[in-house]
């Protein structure tokens, strides 16, 4: 046995890298399309083949079959020798390839693609382990096979069992409430570890989570929506569940209720307004947190989007609650933009359960005492029609309904009666891109939200720190690009390629994960980040924006396309 075994070593490990290599081009399929367009821009292509469109996936089936052929190889009987040597090239060369994609562009998207690798690898590890278990070796040469084997079978059964019914053990809450402000509502969000009834009291009274009459069972993630004026009168609520054991047609059985309570704090703009924006935290968790908690006497929190790399579990859904609990401890309002990445996974779809949203879309007006905000969703960051989004992408009817939504606020001018006035959207509006994508809406955008005159637009997107003054004196070349400011990064006469739109209102791309305005960040950082605070006396009419990172110090940002130095804090008037 050992000496088969040394004989035919060479062909199993073949087998397990075979194996690995294709599990891992598996794992890297969120960035194909990434692939592909490096592929068809290096053969002076502007639109991809359909060949070239799918020849990552092309790639990935050829590695099962050399797989299956690396298995053939090892239980074939006979010469191995030339097919071992034009395996191990083959294997050779792909192994190569991924670590080349990795390289030239997949490392920013390891943190997701590890996890997905390393996961099927086990469970691939498990099943071939199971399967030679089950099958070798022989029972007449194992004195304690049939047990063994029968212990396994079982515990393959019992382990299928407990998935496929979803069986939990206790009953606690998975995610604690985030309160987001939507129109004249909170909405709280919070989740338990099975499918449950859910409620809120306040003041005495319950608020369900309910669908059309009836109380909702089969979700973890619980969306309970309340009246503004009750939780700031009563500054104190508490959740609570019941687990569904089982639902029937004509009876079932419930868990015990946990609960939880907590107190709440309503905006209050008497003492002044301070609130936080954090963006393109994209899983950086520990370093957003901290630059938030930096801010003392926050009144609200701003959440401009791309929290994550894309939706693609459960866990990257609830991340932005994450984020917000950690810094609010349910006890302060929360206001969330949804993000390009935001659109991407296979949780895109169902994230307006887990957030801050209205009928399914992420675009409304909000009040908070004095502050009447609009949150907007320019959705993904190309035109319509970009082949990334293989079809399915029809944003543009979506800008018209916020188009028509703004046209109406500009109308009825409800936040005339508020002393402060926010705009919230994940992609600036104030600005396009080398790429000149979205100009008729941001232009469309910009015209109305000059009628409505918010005191402050905040942004993300561009992992910048960027101010859009009104006024500012903001240079092009000949050609009507924009130039940086020569103190900013040394880059005199450099120019960006794209413009400002023409605004009346004031706005900044507020936050980054690093330190400062110019550092260069590793995409594994999960420590720095860099958001933006303000505070605002209305009474006075002036707010003050300060840019705070990890350590709770102030950023000097320069305004890169206007000549001067850098400044620590900016001084703007209310309009």
């Amino acid at each position: 046995m050992a000496n088969k075994l040394k004989k035919n070593l060479w062909n199993i490990l073949c087998v397990f890298w075979a194996m690995a290599v294709a599990l891992f081009w598996f794992s890297m399929r969120v960035i194909w399309s990434g692939i592909s367009k490096v592929l068809y821009e290096a053969l002076g292509r502007k639109e991809p083949t359909e060949f070239l469109l799918n020849l990552p996936l092309y790639i990935s089936i050829f590695l099962w079959v050399l797989l299956a052929f690396a298995v053939v190889t090892l239980v074939r009987p006979g010469s191995k020798k030339r097919s071992t040597a034009v395996l191990s090239a083959l294997l050779g060369i792909f192994t190569a390839a991924s670590a080349v994609v990795v390289v030239m562009g997949a490392i920013d998207y390891l943190y997701f693609i590890l996890p997905k690798f390393f996961l099927s690898l086990v469970v691939a590890t498990c099943i071939t382990a199971f399967a030679g278990l089950l099958f070798f070796p022989p029972v007449k040469t194992c004195k304690y096979c049939v047990a063994l084997k029968a212990l396994l079978i079982a515990l393959v059964i019992l382990l299928a069992v407990w998935e496929g019914y979803g069986v939990t053990v206790g009953s606690r809450f998975t995610y604690e409430p985030v309160v987001y402000a939507v129109e004249d509502t909170y909405q709280i969000v919070f989740s338990t570890n099975h499918p449950a009834t859910a409620w809120v009291e306040i003041g005495g009274e319950s608020y369900y989570d309910l669908y059309a009459g009836s109380m909702k069972s089969k979700d973890t993630v619980h969306k309970i929506t309340v009246p503004q004026e009750k939780l700031d009168a009563a500054r104190a609520y508490s959740i609570h569940a019941e687990k569904m054991i089982y639902r029937g047609p004509f009876g079932g059985f419930k868990g015990k209720e946990i609960s939880k309570a907590y107190t709440f704090r309503p905006v209050n703009t008497a003492d002044g307004l301070v609130y936080y924006t954090m963006t393109d935290v994209h899983h950086a968790r520990k370093g957003a947190v901290a630059a938030a908690l930096a801010v003392e006497n926050l009144d609200f929190l701003v959440i401009l989007g791309d929290s994550v790399g894309m939706a693609d579990y459960e866990k990257d859904a609830q991340f932005s609650n994450l984020l917000a609990h950690d810094v609010t401890g349910g006890q302060i309002p929360v206001v969330y933009a949804r993000g390009n990445h935001e659109i991407k996974g296979a949780y895109a779809e169902s994230l307006y359960k887990y957030v801050g949203s209205k009928n399914e879309s992420f675009y409304y007006w909000f009040t908070l005492s004095d502050v009447f905000g609009i949150t907007l969703d320019l959705g993904e960051d190309h035109d319509d029609g970009w082949w990334e989004y293989y079809g399915t992408d029809r944003f543009a009817l979506y800008h018209d309904e916020q188009a028509q939504f703004l046209r109406e606020l500009a109308q009825t001018k409800p936040y005339e009666g508020y002393g402060y006035t926010l705009v919230a959207c994940h992609i600036p509006i104030q600005f396009v891109n080398s790429r000149k994508d979205h100009v008729e809406v941001k232009a469309a955008w910009t015209e109305l939200l000059n009628e409505i005159q918010p005191d402050l637009a905040v942004y993300g997107h561009q992992h910048d720190l960027y101010p859009f003054l009104d006024g500012q004196q903001t240079m092009y070349n000949d050609a009507g690009k924009l130039i940086y400011n020569s103190q900013f990064k040394g880059t005199a006469g450099k120019t960006y390629g794209g413009y400002l739109t023409d605004y009346t209102f004031n706005g900044f791309i507020a936050g980054r994960r690093g330190t400062a305005q110019d550092d260069s960040i590793s995409a594994l950082n999960r420590k720095d980040h860099v958001g933006m605070a303000v505070y605002a006396d209305l009474a006075a009419g002036t707010q003050v924006c300060r840019f705070i990172n990890t350590a709770g110090a102030v950023v000097p940002v320069y305004n890169p396309f206007v000549e001067g130095p850098a400044q620590e804090e900016f001084l703007l008037e209310l309009k």
